[in-house]
């Protein structure tokens, strides 16, 4: 599903907020690593199994990202959320989906 780059870069993602977080948090400045499962967006189609549309009904999807996303912007000066993980309650990587699984 992803490869070692993808993987490697997520990783590098969250050691940068981290570094930001405790570099600049004195200065009134946070960043949140946010990771996302999988959203229901067009780039599913480029998969070589895409998932059902039933499948990706059950995603999650580009609104609620943007709520999330709101809600960590909305949140009091005084508090950083470092890294936030939001996966749907029916997690297909979970639950092992056929599309998903090694060949």
């Amino acid at each position: 599903m992803t490869g070692a780059a993808y993987n490697a870069s997520k990783h590098a993602v969250t050691a940068l907020t981290e570094t930001i977080n405790m570099e600049e948090g004195i200065n009134g400045i946070r960043a949140c690593a946010l990771c996302p499962a999988e959203v229901a967006t067009p780039i599913m189609d480029r998969r070589p199994m895409p998932p059902s549309q039933e499948d990706r009904a059950r995603m999650l999807q580009p609104k609620d990202l943007g709520h999330t996303i709101r809600w960590l912007a909305e949140l009091p000066p005084n508090v950083c959320i470092n890294q936030l993980v939001v996966s749907p309650t029916w997690n297909r990587i979970y639950i092992g989906a056929a599309d998903l699984k090694a060949r």
